[in-house]
């Protein structure tokens, strides 16, 4: 007899690395990679504060190291800006720079239109049972890690 959880499980793994290296391909035109790309979108929901390394940590599940080295890279790409805190002095806020947002624009613009191309053949009714039941895996998923005790995401590195 079939294990569906595990078979589940691996379909689920097999679609990520597909849709991620679609998604490196997309975005590569545009000169970011995935991880890169998914920073600018954080920066863009706050663009006049900025946001400060650990919320970024937080929102990418990646190690405050690891979003310092991917905000230099960007900073020397002139894609990001960082600034001092006006109420504390010892955080710093990274926000998109001018640069930054027109490379968004034109990053949105090739992910939207490989997701659109990758998924599209599906249609509607296919897409609409999809997301059903991918929001109940998402529920499932997150009620599962919201019973255990919180943890810091491990220092693995992260390509950037």
């Amino acid at each position: 007899m079939k294990d569906h959880s595990l078979v589940i499980y691996h379909q689920l793994q097999q679609i990520y690395v597909l849709l991620d290296d679609g998604d490196r391909r997309a975005l590569r035109t545009v000169g970011l990679t995935p991880t890169q790309y998914n920073l600018l979108l954080k920066l863009e929901i706050r663009p006049d504060e900025g946001q400060t390394i650990t919320e970024l940590s937080q929102a990418l599940l990646c190690t405050r190291g690891n979003i310092t080295r991917l905000v230099r890279r960007l900073e020397q790409q002139d894609l990001v800006q960082c600034n001092g805190d006006d109420r504390d002095q010892r955080l710093v806020r990274v926000s998109l720079s001018p640069l930054g947002a027109s490379r968004l624009k034109d990053a949105k613009v090739a992910h939207t239109s490989s997701v659109h191309r990758r998924l599209g053949a599906l249609g509607g009714e296919a897409q609409q049972t999809l997301r059903s039941l991918m929001d109940r895996i998402a529920v499932l998923l997150a009620t599962d890690l919201a019973a255990l005790p919180p943890q810091e995401p491990e220092a693995e590195e992260q390509e950037a």
